[in-house]
């Protein structure tokens, strides 16, 4: 019984001491999305899908400079592809609502210039999709997934001008597959010859800018 007062005490105590020494702030966070997507196949070849997010977001700090920020962004995302020899057109545009947490380190340049640093992980969870199709060969046909839940992780980097504006770069990285695919190879009479199983991890830049209140 001791032990667990002494437990109990010593949490109240630190997150007493953490709150004194922590600020939270709230803001809204935008931006734009490169994206693009790493196949397991040179089949398919990709161009740059622009997209956006947006969203609040919640930054908490310390005054060593570490602190953590979280954000639910509605996210717009997807895949452009290339003309090739089987296919004429393919693109899957993808909405999303994206929860990253970040582990962020800030330092102060002046009192109107600082920078920061953040990585930490995401969840994503896909809220609908969009996507068209067509071949330039009879003996090919596709059919397209695109997956309901992501997991990933983000690294970024900016400047905080006046301490409220936030303008930076976020690389984002899928750990498990966004895309999926069958695509069958068939005769003129529709036997399948040769099944292609394809999948496809989401590499997505931004340039963000968030303000606090």
């Amino acid at each position: 019984m001791k032990k667990k007062t002494a437990v109990i005490t010593f949490a109240i105590l630190l997150t007493s001491v953490f709150s004194l020494q922590a600020g939270v702030r709230i803001g809204a966070k935008a931006g734009v999305n490169l994206a693009n997507v790493s196949f397991n196949t040179s089949t398919l070849q990709t161009d740059n899908f622009i997209g956006f997010q947006l969203g609040p977001i919640v930054e908490l700090s310390t005054l060593s400079g570490f602190g953590f920020d979280v954000a639910a962004l509605y996210n717009q995302q997807g895949v452009k592809f290339a003309k090739t020899s089987l296919f004429s057109s393919l693109n899957a545009k993808s909405n999303t609502l994206d929860i990253p947490v970040n582990l962020k380190y800030k330092l102060s340049l002046t009192n109107m210039l600082g920078c920061y640093l953040t990585a930490g992980p995401y969840v994503s969870f896909k809220l609908d999709n969009q996507g068209t199709f067509s071949s330039n060969k009879e003996t090919v046909k596709m059919e397209w997934i695109n997956k309901n839940f992501a997991t990933g992780l983000n690294f970024g980097a900016g400047f905080e001008l006046l301490k409220h504006l936030q303008v930076g770069v976020n690389y984002q990285l899928a750990l498990n597959d966004d895309y999926s695919s069958n695509i069958n190879f068939t005769d003129y009479v529709g036997n399948i010859i040769q099944p292609g199983y394809i999948n496809g991890k989401s590499r997505i830049w931004s340039i963000t800018a968030a303000f606090f209140f």
